[in-house]
């Protein structure tokens, strides 16, 4: 299973962070160069801001496409691969995790959600996998907003979300929620962004970082639609869900990750 980084080329020590923390774990890699905000111009995010509702930032553009163009080069490789942000810190088992991973791949819709993050989700109460060597399972994931610091997706989905991603999306949110999309939560979580490890400095949950261009669709009708059309496909979740679910965040063995240094 590949390894692919997205990263900014001029984020040395987040690309330092992985670089080490790769090497300590055993694992190849490579970064992806991440698409910039900063070199999509007005006219472009105006339009991106047109097929999705609310405040549309360059920064949530960027990510689309950085998310996209590893897409591509997994249907390249015709085979799973891993996908991770450049702030994502990996527990000590994560060797062991994609080892079941691959072992227990069945089906093509199963996208695989490695990240904990502190945001309550929609699971399957009932486990559509347990590994008794090393404690890991895999339960459906009815509803997620948040998240794609780490998961592992393979060819067949990532042309089906190329191919639906012609047009801007909010790509967390919208990768969760695709209708075909089996979406599994592996726990305990193996992957944790930096800014949520016990040791971090508080600040707000999620915060978006300051943006002095933000977008939104031209017409109040079209953006009520486009709202109207998430919280139908959500509707349709929660009924996928009702009985055989609960709302929960994601189980983490916080142990799994002592010792991470910070990202300077």
């Amino acid at each position: 299973m590949k390894i692919r980084i997205i990263s900014r080329i001029g984020a040395e020590s987040r690309r330092a962070f992985q670089a080490a923390q790769m090497q300590r774990l055993g694992l190849p890699f490579s970064f992806v160069d991440a698409v910039e905000a900063t070199d999509l111009t007005d006219t472009l995010c105006l339009e991106a801001a047109q097929t999705w509702p609310g405040a549309t930032l360059p920064q949530d553009i960027a990510c689309f496409h950085s998310h996209r163009k590893v897409w591509s080069q997994i249907v390249e490789d015709k085979a799973l691969g891993l996908v991770l942000e450049d702030d994502a810190v990996l527990a000590d088992t994560i060797v062991s995790a994609l080892v079941v991973i691959e072992e227990r791949h069945r089906d093509w819709r199963h996208v695989y959600d490695l990240e904990f993050t502190p945001e309550p989700h929609i699971i399957a109460e009932r486990p559509t996998w347990q590994d008794t060597r090393g404690g890991l399972s895999a339960s459906r994931i009815y509803r997620n907003r948040v998240g794609l610091a780490g998961y592992v997706i393979g060819p067949e989905a990532a042309a089906r979300m190329l191919s639906e991603t012609r047009s801007y999306r909010l790509i967390d949110s919208y990768l969760w929620q695709r209708p075909w999309l089996l979406g599994q939560m592996i726990e305990p979580a193996q992957v944790v962004q930096m800014r949520f490890l016990p040791d971090a400095p508080e600040t707000p949950t999620f915060v978006r970082s300051a943006e002095p261009r933000v977008f939104r669709a031209s017409s109040k009708v079209r953006n009520f639609a486009l709202k109207m059309e998430i919280e139908l496909r959500r509707g349709v979740s929660l009924l996928q869900a009702a009985g055989k679910s609960k709302r929960r965040e994601p189980e983490i063995d916080w142990q799994r990750f002592s010792g991470q240094g910070a990202l300077g």
